[in-house]
């Protein structure tokens, strides 16, 4: 083994030893009551809280209808099992073949086919991804990750097999090998979803942001805490819009306006690298720099209702989560939401300045109303950052990171779907979440941009009301429901 590997050859010795005692026969009770007997070999995964955290998001699906259904790491069987009684079509693998041994015998006795193999994906490749994943794509992605740290010494390990089910001792970590398989479209069909249960060590904490940089979409579906701080999060994961076209221009004079006149289903997404139209709020001129990205999507058909009553703080919310994705830790910190629409940044010199901008437009058509979501985003500028009333930023003068339009466009893309887009197999975003999550993100604001002023007052921040409309109380108490931006001064922002 290598140097620095957990284990040494007294390890092999010791797991020799654990295989040697008895299997245990246990009976797992499924979410809605059906049981399943299991054979649990020694170094094999038993069902635990988070079997059943992440049974539950399966049975919230429905019936699997003969889809494809692909288990990774399925130790005792029990998901695997489950999702088979659920009417999936299932492969499951695992690179403990005791577990793959478990397992096949378990399906036997339950009278369910299961196609199980060793292996699965890790740092060291053990053949190719078709012998432990097959041929064909899946509909559903099922994988309880290993989550627990690895040990600082050698006298904490279990043991080379129970460990493998245990700790994720991959370089760039099991999350990104999973995200970089399903983008590059060697597990998941385009319409597929994965289902992982992360913990909340470093990794799965930084999972949302793997799975956009990689440009797939991602939602906590549930979670579970224990008393000791740990908490446990399943998540769903997806290609973003995976039904709607995506049509990209050099040069366009508005994407907003293109998407208003051509319309198309929820998440259509029209982009181009230069628009020679573009605007703000309040017919604003937004103008395009060295290298910019401009989209606009598609948010409200005329169809049924709005998700959110605030769609251009969905918008915001987008762009920073977007940003973040692509920044480094310490980075990250330097991006804030300037109510209602404006992202900014803060460059080496503590100065900050307008990095983007959001922009929702309503049209009626016939008996419709289209509404579409405009975002710019300034990625490079080799012309003077400031203009006559604001400040200009970059991503790339205030990060120092150069990022390409292609790379921002799929993590822009991925991470509006994951607030905006409904998957009928999942719960959408919830509003008050959103708020919430607006509200943190102008608390933020406030530390690092000071009080507002209103009406030449300084004010406190209250509350994000559903509307999207921000209240602020000044001095004397006295309340104000706001609407516009433009209403406030920041002490520490300047629109010149």
């Amino acid at each position: 083994m290598a140097d620095d590997s957990p284990f040494d050859f007294s390890s092999a010795e010791r797991e020799i030893e654990r295989l040697n005692r008895p299997s245990k026969s246990i009976i797992w009770q499924a979410p809605k009551g059906e049981s399943f007997t299991l054979n649990i070999p020694p170094t094999v995964y038993p069902p635990r809280e988070d079997t059943d955290l992440l049974a539950n998001a399966i049975v919230r699906l429905g019936a699997g209808r003969g889809k494809r259904c692909f288990e990774i790491g399925c130790g005792s069987g029990a998901l695997s099992l489950l999702a088979a009684r659920q009417g999936w079509k299932v492969r499951t693998c695992d690179i403990n073949p005791f577990a793959v041994m478990a397992t096949r015998q378990s399906a036997k006795k339950a009278d369910i086919e299961l196609d199980v193999r060793e292996g699965g994906p890790g740092p060291i490749e053990d053949g190719e991804i078709n012998q432990w994943a097959g041929a064909e794509l899946h509909d559903l992605i099922i994988w309880n990750l290993p989550y627990l740290e690895l040990p600082t010494s050698s006298d904490e390990v279990l043991g080379p097999l129970e460990e493998a089910a245990l700790l994720d001792t991959d370089p760039i970590g099991l999350i990104s090998r999973l995200a970089k398989l399903l983008s590059s479209d060697k597990l998941m069909t385009a319409n597929g979803m994965a289902l992982i249960l992360v913990s909340n060590n470093q990794r799965g904490n930084d999972t949302k942001q793997i799975c956009l940089q990689n440009g797939l979409s991602c939602r906590k579906v549930s979670n579970k805490q224990f008393e000791d701080g740990e908490e446990l999060t399943v998540y769903a994961i997806w290609h973003p819009f995976s039904n709607c076209t995506t049509s990209t221009f050099d040069e366009i004079d508005s994407t907003n306006n293109t998407m208003l006149d051509e319309g198309g289903p929820i998440g259509t997404f029209i982009q181009a690298k230069k628009q020679l139209q573009g605007r703000g709020r309040r017919g604003r001129i937004w103008t395009s720099e060295s290298s910019s990205f401009a989209g606009s999507w598609m948010v409200h058909d005329g169809k049924g209702k709005l998700i959110h009553s605030d769609l251009q703080l969905v918008g915001g919310l987008a762009v920073i989560d977007a940003i973040r994705a692509l920044s480094l830790r310490e980075q990250q910190e330097r991006i804030r939401l300037k109510w209602p629409n404006d992202i900014l940044l803060e460059d080496d010199n503590g100065e900050w300045g307008k990095v983007a901008g959001v922009l929702l437009e309503g049209r009626s058509m016939a008996s419709e109303i289209r509404m579409t979501l405009g975002i710019g985003v300034n990625l490079f500028s080799d012309e003077p950052l400031k203009r006559d009333d604001f400040k200009i930023a970059t991503i790339n003068q205030s990060l120092n990171r150069d990022i390409e339009f292609s790379t921002f466009s799929a993590v822009i893309n991925a991470s509006l779907s994951s607030l905006l887009e409904q998957k009928n197999e999942i719960a959408n975003f919830p509003s008050k979440k959103l708020l919430q999550l607006a509200m943190n993100e102008i608390k933020d604001t406030v530390i690092s941009l000071g009080n507002p002023i209103y009406r030449e007052d300084v004010c406190e921040v209250v509350s994000l009301l559903v509307n999207g409309n921000l209240q602020v109380r000044n001095k004397s108490g006295k309340m104000f429901e706001l609407d516009e931006g433009e209403d406030l001064f920041w002490p520490n922002y300047s629109d010149y």
